[in-house]
């Protein structure tokens, strides 16, 4: 590049004037710093249910329009022209526009699209107006006219970039959701109404929706396409089970049809979400969809099951939260060029700046030590923008959207099954792998341990920040990993149950157990699922506690152990995903807390020796105290109920082994029995928030055509 002698120099700037660019340049750099946040913290969201990482996310993204709009005015009140300022105001722009991964952090965001799109306009309007103004300097400047080029091209990337996060946000608007899953709905009522055969296994007859639903609107004065048994226009999971392709016919081809039907479960869940009725529930072929193909069939079925449930919840979580979903539209391919463009283009402005300094420098032009900051400071920044957007990149065409468009063009174009070259560029895309979209942990809770402590700090700044900052919940969390034990141990408890889904009284009835079955007494009119878990934590706890170390490595007492805590930890932290009313649900919770405490100092005042602030200890005093069968019934004594039926299976049932196996089967079925839920939209919430193991069994259930619990009698045992 060949630069013509350039202008005088500009007098020097004022003190003033330099101030004034240090504070621009150091907000500047915080809003790079909140956008590689974003991007690096964005696709962790789903992973992570960490609560200082989602605050980070939040914090960014709720300061980013602030942070711009200081900045922007920043910029206008200078009387000082730098060659720099165009550069960042458009790289502000590009803030505002977010990440690919990350398009909006709560449902109310979604909910709110239009404020948050004139939001962008204004914002944008100020930022054009900052090249603009300064763009008829750059004319007069030959050495900086090159700029104004690649600076316009990336702004109007920018503008694109900024579109597509506005049209993911209003595709699942509550305004448009309905439109756009009624089109599925009424797909799916039809097809399940003519089609008869059908095969679980080879899933014939299972004509899920994998792309395609343009095709599918129901035009007045048009015959839908699904009515005309010539007219294929949509790619159905049973197509693509049908597809010989080298790329299918494997274990690995196997793994990646699984990804499609992931796809395609997702776009029928999000029915719930909007509200629409199920009409396959009822059907013999959707029962068996889950109970004879996705449970059977291979060595650890389980293993298939939530693998295919994980990647759909993936696909429910992009399509609200992050942009990948618009590779299904009619811009997809604009979307996943659009990182590349930008790639390419912030490369092109870095040369170009490279080059315009050294010309600056050869001719002593801006030589100033504040002026060589700026310019530093603008390919620096130009430079970590590049490598964010590729990072962007790799993460569009790893994800599962980029997957299925590949394996859907494989499966409907001859072509690409017959080219060695397609098949090979095809497998090697494939291989690319995303981060693994969920963590696989539970959450823990004790209540003995924790007893209702809550932390200090977090309380403060409740009030401290006007109770913007959610209050303390009662005690910290804590997690396990999942064992494959616990999977295999529910779907062993789903397949036996055949979807007749119980709180725990079928699993004392195998087990022969007699006296117990006040303890799953589902007769209260409200928070009964709630003191039913109360009830047989505190007895688990307390079973727990009078095992040795070695006896509680075995299988049952893990998986009892682990199930008891996780569902107090629903009940702690997440009362919106079980059964009962959220606020029944902690008024329960926080009475049994009191209870408890009122216990431990009754046992003190009666002499007991020893300090109650160890929860083996707590469980000493519990056990020692005097407390009768008359406690059974009352709904202000769930403490002492949960005592009672300790000492029960300890003194009735000697054998340990048996035992265990008693709280463990209690615990799996009553698992199974709280996860069918009515409100898709906390399910949905949590997403954002690490996800939670029972959203995973709600979806399976629902696929299943499980939607409701049945009676607490437990089914015929033969």
């Amino acid at each position: 590049m060949v630069f013509p002698p350039s202008l005088p120099p500009s007098p020097p700037p004022s003190d003033s004037d330099k101030d004034n660019t240090r504070r621009v340049q150091a907000f500047f750099f915080l809003a790079v710093v909140g956008m590689f946040l974003l991007h690096i913290l964005g696709p962790l969201r789903r992973r992570l249910s960490h609560g200082l990482l989602h605050h980070i996310v939040m914090g960014v993204y709720t300061l980013s329009y602030p942070l711009v709009g200081y900045t922007v005015g920043l910029m206008q009140s200078s009387d000082w022209y730098y060659n720099d300022f165009p550069v960042w105001a458009v790289f502000l722009l590009l803030f505002l526009s977010s990440t690919d991964s990350l398009t909006a952090c709560r449902l109310n965001d979604i909910d709110n699209w239009k404020s948050i799109y004139v939001k962008q306009l204004f914002k944008g309007f100020l930022l054009v107006s900052i090249v603009v103004k300064f763009g008829h300097d750059m004319e007069k400047q030959v050495n900086t006219n090159y700029l104004w080029y690649p600076l316009s091209a990336i702004l109007f990337v920018i503008v694109l970039k900024s579109y597509v996060m506005i049209a993911s946000m209003r595709m699942v608007s509550v305004s448009c959701l309905g439109k756009n899953v009624k089109v599925i709905a009424e797909y799916m009522q039809y097809i399940d109404n003519k089609l008869v055969a059908f095969d679980p296994v080879t899933m014939k007859g299972y004509r899920y929706m994998v792309a395609g639903e343009k095709h599918c609107v129901n035009r007045p004065g048009r015959t839908p396409w699904y009515k005309k048994p010539d007219d294929l226009k949509v790619t159905t999971a049973e197509q693509i089970w049908q597809c010989k392709g080298n790329l299918l016919i494997n274990d690995q081809g196997k793994v990646l049809k699984d990804v499609c039907l992931s796809l395609a479960l997702s776009k029928m869940l999000n029915r719930r979400f909007a509200g629409f009725k199920l009409s396959e529930s009822e059907l013999e072929k959707t029962h068996d969809f889950v109970f004879k193909g996705l449970l059977v069939g291979e060595k650890q079925p389980h293993q298939r099951a939530f693998r295919v449930i994980e990647e759909e919840l993936v696909f429910v979580h992009d399509m609200y939260y992050t942009r990948y979903s618009y590779l299904y539209q009619k811009g997809r391919y604009l979307a996943l060029c659009l990182p590349l463009i930008m790639i390419a283009l912030c490369s092109w402005l870095t040369v170009t700046c490279l080059l315009v300094n050294s010309h600056d420098h050869r001719n002593n032009l801006d030589d100033s030590d504040n002026d060589r900051d700026l310019q530093n400071c603008t390919l620096f920044v130009t430079v970590v923008l590049a490598l964010l957007e590729a990072y962007q990149m790799y993460l569009y065409m790893a994800s599962g959207w980029f997957k299925v468009a590949l394996i859907q063009s494989y499966v409907t174009t001859t072509f690409l099954q017959t080219s060695c070259l397609s098949e090979t560029i095809i497998h090697l895309l494939l291989m690319l792998k995303p981060f693994r979209p969920w963590k696989g942990r539970l959450g823990q809770y004790c209540l003995l341990e924790k007893l209702g402590r809550k932390s200090r700090v977090k309380n403060c700044l409740h009030y401290t920040t006007l109770r913007l900052m959610d209050k303390a919940k009662k005690g910290r969390k804590n997690s396990v990993q999942l064992s494959e034990n616990v999977k295999k141990a529910i779907v062993d408890s789903l397949l036996e149950s055949n979807g007749h889904l119980t709180n725990g009284v079928t699993s004392l009835q195998k087990n022969a157990v007699r006296g117990v079955s006040w303890a799953c007494d589902a007769t209260a009119t409200d928070g009964a699922v709630t003191r039913t878990i109360l009830i047989w934590h505190i007895a688990t706890t307390l079973c727990e506690h009078q095992l040795d170390k070695q006896a509680k490595e075995e299988h049952a007492v893990k998986t009892a152990s682990t199930l008891s805590k996780y569902c107090m930890h629903l009940l702690a932290f997440a009362p919106n995903l079980l059964p009962d009313h959220s606020t029944i649900s902690e008024s329960i919770l926080d009475q049994s807390i009191d209870e408890a405490g009122e216990l431990l100092k009754e046992a003190m005042d009666k002499k007991i020796k020893g300090k109650n602030k160890k929860a083996e200890r707590r469980c000493e005093i519990l056990m020692e105290i005097g407390i009768t069968h008359d406690c059974v019934g009352d709904e202000t004594k769930l403490v002492a109920q949960g005592v009672h039926l300790a000492r029960h299976l300890i003194e009735n049932i000697q054998d340990s082994t048996l035992r265990w196996k008693v709280l463990s089967d209690f615990w799996v079925e009553m698992m199974l029995y709280v996860s069918p839920s009515d409100d898709a939209r906390a399910h949905l919430e949590f997403l954002i928030r690490g996800g939670e193991f029972i959203t995973h069994l709600w979806a399976l259930l629902t696929h299943a055509g499980v939607l409701k619990r049945g009676p607490t009698e437990p089914k015929d045992v033969v």
